[in-house]
């Protein structure tokens, strides 16, 4: 469970809860990426409902937006965690998609519902795509 002061460090927070979409799916990370590249903030993307999926290897890789993004979304969340961005998956929408104990894309981890409202509560700007 994330700490206070854990939850404090961010400065966006973004809920990603679309799978289905490949602009949709794609926007949040892109976002995250400018903002830890050209604003120096603290990010944390959280995949919930449908985006949930997105945490298991070999869904990101067909989702491809195409222009002006480049590349498909397992590279854009790769490059995101390799920035510094929290990637973290929401526990009940894995156990609804009965992927709990499914393989998670590399350092992306499992958060409960009461981390996510921890890390809202605690964020300076919370973004949403649903």
């Amino acid at each position: 469970m994330a700490t206070t002061s854990e939850a404090k460090a961010i400065d966006l927070l973004i809920v990603q809860g679309v799978s289905n979409d490949t602009e949709r799916a794609t926007i949040p990370f892109s976002l995250a990426q400018n903002a830890v590249q050209k604003h120096k903030k603290v990010v944390e993307v959280v995949l919930m409902f449908d985006g949930s999926n997105l945490a298991i290897p070999g869904n990101a890789e067909k989702i491809v937006a195409g222009k002006p993004f480049e590349g498909d979304l397992l590279k854009r969340i790769q490059l995101c965690i390799d920035l510094g961005v929290k990637v973290s998956v929401c526990k009940p929408c894995l156990m609804k998609r009965k992927l709990l104990d499914a393989k998670l894309i590399d350092q992306v981890k499992i958060v409960t519902g009461n981390d996510v409202l921890s890390k809202t509560w605690a964020a300076s700007k919370v973004l949403t795509f649903t």
